[in-house]
């Protein structure tokens, strides 16, 4: 008889396996006794080493080759363990279909590792990530930075020069952004004659401003200024009157030049009546400096009085009344007597002596005070270059003469005349712009190491002492003087005095 060790159901020995649970059945009785203490003949020999394997196992113990045993064997589930002093048992380990190859399939209890492998995978596949996108942000912007460098850095003569046009530099004339252009009367909103034609115009017609700045730059390179021009322009277009109402820099001989220029221009003729109009202009050759002088000009001109008189003005002379009567009046000459009545035919005495009328001269006009003084000053050899403006009794006089005395006495000439009340001196020195050429040049040669060499300018001559090692150094003396100021080296008293062999 044989049985079945999980169920203890019992087969005859014709059967191998439980119809219940598959389980390989054992012996039963004194003869499985037998067989298990030394019997051999029932033991199971591996094809591959030779080993012996109980009855019902599939797998070797010591190869692990598959065992030729029936296919129902894969449902068999190792029974329990028992305790190591029970007898040995036939056992019948689960094994693959004789039909399919083993393969090296986990078990399952290995699920969890992989599952606890794959989480730290992904985290670490997402914090990879992370360093990545960041590392690539950071080059993005480092390379933006770069990249909005290069093009000026490298860029093509071309280019250079299309950005150096964009930015003005030297002399400019302009009008300023932060004042509008003011047009006063009653065609001031014609299309003609409004903001944006006054505006046009101006600069259509700036370029004579821009020479007379560049004139006045030559004798004064520190010249800025910013003033507000007021034109009164007829119907015809003309400039019936011109002046500066204010300045940040009042110069009269640059005002007088501003004036004259403005005074030129020719407005298109219009059916409309007389307009004023404001130009806030701006005179600069530095363009960093044209919001500092628009700011002071709009302080300057909010605290001008309506009725105060501009700082310098100039119109032209309206034709005398006086005159314009003697024209229209008729001479006693050209007045012929009434017809005589017919009398009676008689002798007539004979007539008198005609006498002639001859009409006199209409008497000019009485000399304004303006024209008194320049009358005074171009009198004396000493302020014929003496210029000047009127305002009330208020005498400015601006150009230039030789000395600090010629200038005294400019100013004493000036208060003399009569009607003068006060007097403003604007006047500058030939001596003064001497000495600033002076030290111009001093400078420049004190910055070439040539600090033993002496300059003395006169005039538009230039006088250099001292001593110098070389010719060369002597010579770039010369070049040095002609090159920092308008002037000719008229006399070069310098000694060359080489040094010792040390070069002292």
């Amino acid at each position: 008889m044989k049985r079945c060790p999980r169920c203890e159901k019992t087969y005859p020995d014709s059967e191998t396996f439980c119809d219940a649970d598959g389980t390989a059945l054992v012996p039963t009785g004194p003869a499985f006794a037998e067989s298990a203490g030394g019997d051999e003949t029932q033991q199971i020999e591996c094809p591959v080493c030779g080993g012996k394997a109980q009855p019902g196992e599939l797998i070797c113990n010591f190869c692990g080759a598959r065992l030729g045993i029936d296919p129902a064997a894969e449902q068999y589930t190792p029974p329990p363990s028992r305790p190591s002093t029970a007898p040995r048992s036939p056992t019948v380990r689960r094994g693959p279909s004789p039909s399919r190859p083993i393969t090296g399939r986990m078990p399952e209890g290995n699920d969890g590792e992989k599952e606890g492998r794959g989480m730290f995978g992904v985290l670490g596949y997402l914090i990879a990530a992370i360093v990545a996108l960041g590392g690539g942000a950071w080059l993005a912007i480092h390379l933006s930075s770069k990249g909005a460098e290069t093009p000026v850095a490298n860029a093509s003569p071309s280019a250079a020069a299309s950005v150096a046009a964009a930015v003005p530099t030297g002399p400019m004339v302009a009008l300023a952004n932060a004042m509008p252009v003011q047009v006063t009367g009653e065609s001031a909103s014609a299309p003609e004659r409004n903001q944006d034609a006054a505006r046009k115009f101006f600069e259509d017609h700036k370029n004579p401003l821009l020479d007379s700045y560049e004139h006045a730059l030559a004798g004064d390179n520190t010249l800025r200024n910013a003033m507000v021009v007021r034109v009164r322009v007829l119907p015809s277009g003309n400039v019936d009157a011109a002046s500066v109402r204010t300045s940040t820099n009042p110069n009269p001989a640059f005002d007088a030049e501003v004036v004259k220029d403005v005074s030129t221009w020719n407005f298109p003729p219009f059916s409309g009546s007389d307009v004023e109009i404001d130009y806030p202009i701006v005179f600069t050759n530095d363009p960093s400096t044209k919001d500092t002088l628009e700011s002071q000009l709009n302080t300057k001109l909010t605290g001008l009085s309506p009725t105060e008189p501009p700082e310098f003005a100039s119109s032209p002379p309206a034709p005398s009344s006086a005159a314009s009567e003697a024209v229209s009046a008729p001479t006693p000459a050209s007045v012929e007597p009434p017809p005589a009545e017919a009398v009676a035919p008689a002798p007539l005495p004979p007539p008198p002596p005609r006498r002639h009328h001859v009409a006199s001269a209409p008497k000019p006009p009485p000399m304004t005070l303006q024209q008194r003084v320049l009358q005074a000053l171009s009198s004396n050899p000493r302020t014929r270059r003496v210029n000047c403006y009127t305002s009330g009794n208020t005498v400015t006089i601006f150009g230039k003469v030789f000395d600090n005395d010629a200038r005294l006495y400019a100013e004493k000439v000036v208060r003399n005349v009569p009607g003068v009340g006060n007097v403003i001196d604007s006047l500058s020195t030939d001596e003064a712009d001497w000495a600033a050429r002076q030290a111009a040049i001093a400078s420049q040669l004190y910055a070439a190491g040539l600090n033993t060499v002496t300059v003395k300018v006169i005039g538009h001559d230039a006088y250099l002492d001292g001593t110098v090692k070389t010719d060369a150094q002597k010579q770039q003396a010369v070049t040095i003087t002609q090159n920092a100021s308008p002037v000719r080296v008229a006399g070069n008293l310098i000694r060359v005095v080489p040094g010792n062999m040390f070069g002292f």
